[in-house]
């Protein structure tokens, strides 16, 4: 009888020690997937801000290929078109165009750094509003005399947006977005194309 007295509490110490390591394994694994669920988590967050990101230069892109498509490269009264300008800075015949600098956040080595490149452009004349272009007498288009330009303007926020202007208001389109999530980590959006004048 005294043996099995002292088998007990062995036995109990075993126990003890068995339980502190299930219970570690535990801890250890409810922290694993704690882990796992927060990396799913900002994944996912990651994920809808490069999507709206994706989205948003999409929707830029659509728009500028649309308006340049009928586009040309003509002179008019002397200015010729298209007309390219930097970070706001048109000047002479276009200076209607110019507007303040917008915000940069890139810095040097970041692949969106570097100026706004902006353009002014002019379309087909369609006086008659049947949407086709007007042609004179002698079976030549007629350009409008509007200038459009498409500008990024900085606003009050800090942030800027893309502006399609009338009179103020083959191309290559080159669109970077950036946005930083809630943790201050940056997204970058990048879209290109290239767009063929009509008489280029």
């Amino acid at each position: 009888m005294s043996t099995s007295n002292h088998e007990r509490p062995v036995r109990a110490g075993f126990a003890l020690l068995e339980m502190m390591i299930g219970v570690a394994i535990l801890l250890l694994l409810v922290g694993t997937l704690t882990q796992s669920l927060r990396s799913l988590s900002q994944g996912n967050s990651y994920a809808e801000i490069d999507g709206e990101l994706q989205a948003q230069a999409g929707r830029a892109m659509h728009a500028v290929i649309a308006s340049l498509k009928p586009s040309g490269f003509v002179s008019l009264d002397g200015n010729s078109f298209p007309y390219l300008f930097e970070d706001g800075n048109a000047a002479g015949a276009y200076m209607a165009s110019a507007h303040e600098a917008p915000n940069h956040s890139a810095v040097a080595g970041d692949p969106d750094f570097g100026p706004n490149r902006e353009i002014v452009f002019v379309q087909p004349a369609d006086l008659d509003g049947d949407n086709r272009p007007d042609l004179d007498a002698a079976g030549q288009m007629v350009w409008s005399e509007d200038q459009v330009s498409f500008a990024v303007i900085p606003r009050a926020d800090g942030t800027n947006v893309l502006q399609r202007r009338v009179n103020g208001g083959s191309i290559r389109v080159r669109i970077w977005l950036r946005e930083r999530d809630g943790r201050g980590a940056l997204h970058r959006y990048f879209t290109e194309a290239v767009v063929k004048l009509r008489n280029g």
